[in-house]
């Protein structure tokens, strides 16, 4: 965890974090994702982050950008139905705000 921490964001995350709307984003995926994207999973049952995608840091975010967009911002896949509560609309929306937002930067 600390290595991830430490290491100098890509020129790409950077263009994510930057990006308005981060910090909201960021907390929008460590309340609703991080709990089985972690380096150690908090969800009973899962020993492993699925698909090997770790969502704990800055970096760790703006890296999968793409993929959270996609998969809990676009879609509805993720969390996984009946998972976890708070996963709004209005989450998800924020997640789609932000990584348009990097994308038009």
């Amino acid at each position: 965890y600390e290595e991830a921490e430490a290491r100098d964001l890509t020129k790409h995350e950077q263009q994510f974090v930057e990006a308005d709307g981060f910090g909201d984003a960021f907390d929008v995926v460590l309340g609703n994702c991080s709990m089985c994207h972690s380096r150690e999973p908090a969800w009973d049952g899962i020993r492993w982050p699925p698909k090997g995608v770790v969502l704990e840091t800055e970096s760790d975010v703006a890296r999968h950008a793409r993929d959270i967009f996609l998969q809990a911002g676009a879609s509805q896949a993720m969390p996984p139905p009946n998972a976890i509560a708070t996963m709004t609309e209005e989450n998800r929306a924020t997640l789609v705000a932000w990584f348009r937002q990097a994308q038009a930067n």
